[in-house]
């Protein structure tokens, strides 16, 4: 039997009418409904094209399943629709993918198919698995259609002749004729082009200029997209959107055409050209977007190379380190012949393996030597170059020997930024947030109590918190001065925002700021790759630092330094997750003009250099020009924006500006927010921090008005180390939740954090700690538990809480909230009780299902530790792509050096190499626990597959939502930035409510003029 086989006996039916458009119902999601809804398409919100059938000569139309696999009913009861009278039951039936392997592949994404048909008798019930040809209904009119995972709302005919295309790989020729003769027989007289937005929808009264051999005319589509075409070879161009508003940069896609060829430069158009439309073109699909709309503009005065859109280039999406240092080091040991090199600019460096199945030969160190004149046979490059951030470095007009004061502010600052302590303390096993009250306490207490040991504090601090400076050494002592130390020129001066300092010290007076070089980026030129490539960019949250040693599977990497056999402890398997991109073609040539650029700047700063001092050497190659050879168009065919965060130093301070963008340069910012004014089916964000600034959050708010069935989702740690942060997180979450008048996301926004499977905590000296006996029966709607022996229960003190801490009873997950009394239990054993949260409720916030347990069962204490979350990446509606090393805070945007590079694929959604699509497939599949090559497969449709991303962890998701993981207000704790406040204030006297506005805005997250509408936080302003 053929593999798919025509709705209707072909020679039985007509056409009955104009394709019809059809919106699947897509209802709000209701407490408790299981993850697949029933009732509801699995498509839901699509847009459907679908063509009407009647008989030929009167009768009825015996309508059949084109394919096998299961059939679900959507239900449109409540939901009737106009173009489908009499249709209460709308059919879906998707194919068994293994049954039909070898066609499916031929074709754009799985098809899934409708019928509709009045007054259905008996359907078949949900779930039910219909055979190819199986009759589903008998009426005088039905109607039918499909959809791919993509959803494009394709004509039901271009669906039945791309399968007709894809089925001669297993059928027979009169089997494939079967569609084809159905195809003709319900085509359409004359010449029409249907035009489609960038999420695959008709673009109603879009307005397209049509230049024909007889003449120019402007035309307007209809309510399906629809535009009638005269005859002859032609030229489009998209003038105007459904409002009427004008298109700036079109981009332009031949759908149909750009399937079969994607290698056809005709098939699309770059921004603000036309497409030129064949004269054999008879019917056809053209998708639209506004380059635009999605890009930022370019800053005022940004130097001529840096910030273009750049046709014909490629952005290709990496997942966490492993999967981004493979193709870095094929390009690196390409790198070693006559005008090759390397540029590395970043936050944070060490001396590592990019291969751990090749340690020696792939040390860092080890390949910038293979980069240096001299380095040994075929070492003709000019070698590395390193600008390394300097985060801590003091003013030279510091007041001289107040050694205690500095190293009060240096704790100070450092607090503010618990990934320094974090890594600067990793050694010991506290939660980050009770580090930084750690340290703080140690230090600031120095400061209350006196300076005898100020100095020595001092100089350890300095140089603990640099974690680069030992890698700098060794990298100038391979060549000299090719590793420069970067310190980021924005100022104190420089931040509009003006906050009482409520502390005894003036941070001012040490530092000149706290700005940053926060960038992580490389640039390597190489010998020819197999596309043409001769310099490679690299974009994204990874640097050269051996923490980001991890793979999708995120058991971390437990590798350490040959000569560090005898550190102790041993090194944490840490699980680091991050994203990162490659670039290649015209957009590289934007990343190595900015390494340029700053290693000019930053030779400059250097401190002037003694008559015996080796100069510092120039670049190790030019950047070149986009349309050099050396940068080729790529087949990929993307347009790529790179971008950068250059902040704007406030009038007649002492900064000075940056030379390549003098008034400041905010394409990070601005892309970001034009994205989101855009977006149309989902927005998806994974970011370390996510406190974004007003206008950011506005778009937000504004994109869930435009679109009441958009979807959000934002991964974030699920320990937050911005110190504040947890304030405004809390405000923006509920406001985006609810919206400004009940108009919010609601269900249709998940912020969750991806987590590790349980692990049994550290026993330390006391083997059995954590393992617990239940001392009283707990019901199943018990919300107190007495577990004991205390002996087993970890020591409390004021640095080590444990409360809150899961626990499992008989395999059921608590998690307990609050320590209550310690009492003997009925059999004289020492016990605690504690008040407990359960998984209850309609949304069962963590999947285990509460029930009774009686004295005597095992109580497990374990862990249920975080996958750190470092990724700065954004996608939006499978179309658009942001990654790079901005986080997603004011600080990021306005102050701090940072470079983002953004994507959309000139084929749009044809595109046979999405790199959107690419990344949120592999990301998806990531923290849904599956292998991430399967994703492409299983999560193409992203509105079907975000309801995945709600399934418990107990069903192997490694993702939980926040409710999930407890973090609730009912927890009556202190939040981290309270404890942080609270402790500051107590050393220093001060009010902690006066800490909070200056540390947000002075030191956390500062701005600059760069910041057109700056507004004192964390909370949110008037959105």
């Amino acid at each position: 039997m053929a593999t798919f086989l025509p709705f209707v006996a072909v020679a039985a039916v007509q056409r009955g009418g104009p394709d019809v458009l059809v919106t699947l119902p897509d209802p709000p999601r209701q407490p408790g409904e299981p993850l697949v809804r029933p009732g509801v398409a699995r498509l839901a919100g699509a847009q459907l094209m679908m063509v009407p059938l009647v008989p030929q000569g009167g009768g009825t139309v015996n309508v059949h399943s084109p394919v096998t696999g299961p059939c679900r009913q959507v239900d449109l009861t409540a939901t009737p629709i106009a173009a489908l009278p009499g249709v209460s039951i709308l059919l879906e039936i998707s194919p068994l993918p293994f049954a039909a392997a070898a066609v499916l592949r031929r074709l754009p994404g799985l098809p899934v198919f409708y019928v509709a048909v009045p007054a259905l008798a008996s359907p078949p019930p949900d779930d039910h698995l219909v055979a190819a040809g199986e009759q589903l209904g008998t009426e005088a009119i039905a109607w039918v259609g499909a959809l791919f995972d993509d959803r494009l709302a394709l004509s039901p005919l271009t669906v039945m002749g791309l399968i007709g295309d894809a089925m001669p790989v297993l059928d027979t020729n009169a089997e494939v004729a079967d569609w084809q003769r159905l195809a003709d027989e319900l085509d359409v007289a004359g010449r029409t082009l249907r035009v489609l937005d960038h999420a695959g929808r008709p673009g109603a009264s879009y307005r397209v200029r049509v230049v024909a051999p007889a003449g120019t005319t402007v035309q307007t589509a209809d309510a399906t997209g629809s535009l009638t075409l005269p005859a002859g070879d032609l030229e489009l161009r998209w003038i105007a959107d459904e409002d009427g508003d004008p298109v700036d940069r079109p981009v332009h896609a031949l759908v149909e055409r750009s399937l079969a060829d994607a290698d056809d430069l005709t098939t699309s158009s770059a921004p603000g050209e036309s497409i030129a439309i064949p004269a054999a073109l008879a019917h056809g699909h053209l998708q639209v977007l506004d380059a635009g709309r999605w890009f930022a503009d370019r800053s005022p005065g940004l130097l001529a190379g840096l910030g273009n859109v750049h046709p014909r280039s490629r952005l290709q999406p990496l997942v966490d380190g492993f999967a981004t240092f493979a193709p870095m080091l094929d390009d690196l040991r390409a790198a070693t012949g006559p005008g090759c090199g390397a540029h590395f600019a970043g936050w944070s460096f060490n001396d590592f393996p990019l291969d751990l199945d090749d340690q020696a030969a792939t040390m860092l160190t080890e390949l910038v030597r293979a980069l240096t004149k001299g380095g040994g046979a075929g070492a003709e490059a000019d070698g590395a170059r390193f600008l390394i951030d300097q985060y801590i470095h003091f003013r030279d007009d510091a007041p001289a020997g107040d050694d205690l004061e500095a190293a009060a502010v240096l704790l100070l600052i450092l607090g503010y930024d618990a990934m320094v302590v974090a890594g600067l303390l990793g050694r010991l096993p506290r939660d980050p947030r009770w580090l930084v009250a750690m340290v703080s306490l140690a230090a600031l207490a120095a400061y209350v109590v006196g300076a005898a040991f100020a100095g020595d504090i001092l100089e350890f601090l300095e140089g603990e918190a640099d974690e680069s400076k030992g890698m700098a050494e060794v990298l100038n002592a391979i060549r000299p001065n090719i590793a420069l130390r970067a310190h980021h020129p924005a100022r104190f001066s420089d931040n509009p925002l003006v906050v009482p300092n409520p502390l005894p010290v003036a941070p001012s007076a040490y530092l000149h700021g706290v700005s940053s070089w926060h960038q992580k980026f490389q640039v390597i030129r190489r010998t020819p790759d197999a596309l043409g490539n001769e310099v490679v960019g690299y974009v994204g949250g990874i640097d050269m630092n051996k923490n980001r040693l991890d793979g999708w599977g995120h058991h971390g990497s437990k590798w350490r330094p040959a000569d560090g056999a005898a550190l102790s402890p041993a090194p944490e398997a840490g699980a680091f997750h991050d994203v990162h991109a490659r670039i290649t073609g015209p957009a590289a040539a934007d990343v190595a003009l900015t390494f340029e650029r700053r290693w000019a700047l930053d030779t400059n700063l250097q401190p002037a250099p003694g008559p015996t001092d080796p100069p510092i050497p120039g670049v190790a190659f030019t950047a070149p020009d986009p349309t050099d050879p050396e940068v080729p168009p790529q087949p990929a065919r993307h347009l790529v924006q790179v971008g950068r965060s250059g902040y704007r130093p406030a009038p007649g301070g002492e900064a000075r500006a940056l030379p390549w963008s003098p008034l400041g340069e905010t394409t990070v910012s601005d892309a970001l927010v034009n994205a989101i004014g855009s977006a149309r089916e989902y927005i998806y964000i994974e970011d370390q921090y996510f406190t974004p600034h007003d206008e950011y959050v506005a778009a937000l708010l504004d994109a869930a008005v435009r679109e009441p069935a958009l979807r959000l989702v934002v991964v974030m740690p699920s320990s937050s180390d911005q110190v504040f942060g947890d304030v405004r997180h809390a405000e923006m979450f509920e406001l985006l939740r609810d919206g400004r008048n009940g108009d919010g996301y609601g269900d249709r926004m998940i912020v969750a954090a991806p987590v590790r499977r349980p692990r049994l905590g550290d026993g330390g000296r006391v083997a059995s700690l954590g393992r617990l006996v239940l001392q009283e029966d707990l019901p199943a709607t018990g919300d107190q538990i007495l577990v004991g022996p205390r002996s087993r229960l970890p020591e409390v003190s004021l640095l080590s809480p444990f409360v809150p801490f899961w626990l499992w009873v008989d395999g059921e997950r608590m998690l307990a909230v609050e320590q209550r009394d310690d009492v003997l239990s009925t059999s004289e054993v020492p016990s605690r009780r504690f008040l407990l949260s359960r998984a209850t409720g309609p949304t069962n916030r963590w999947g285990a299902q509460p029930r009774l347990h009686t004295a005597g069962a095992a109580v497990t204490m374990a862990q249920v530790p975080g996958i750190y979350v470092h990724t700065k990446a954004i996608m939006v509606d499978d179309i658009f792509v942001g990654i790079g090393s901005c986080n997603t805070n004011r600080r990021g945007f306005f102050h701090d050096g940072e470079i983002q590079a953004f994507a959309v694929p000139e084929q749009l959604k044809a595109s046979r190499e999405n790199p959107a699509l690419a990344l949120r497939t592999a990301l998806w599949a990531e923290h849904l626990g599956i292998p991430p090559a399967m994703g492409p497969t299983l999560l193409a449709d992203p509105v079907a597959a975000f309801e995945l991303l709600r399934r418990s962890t107990y069903l192997g998701n490694r993702m939980s939502t926040f409710e999930a993981l407890g973090a609730r207000t009912e927890l009556a704790l202190l939040g981290e930035s309270v404890q942080w406040a609270e402790t500051v204030a107590t050393l220093f006297g001060t009010v902690s409510t006066d800490v909070l506005p200056y540390a947000w805005n002075t030191l956390i997250e500062p701005t600059t003029a760069s910041d057109l509408t700056p507004r004192l936080g964390p909370g949110i302003g008037t959105v």
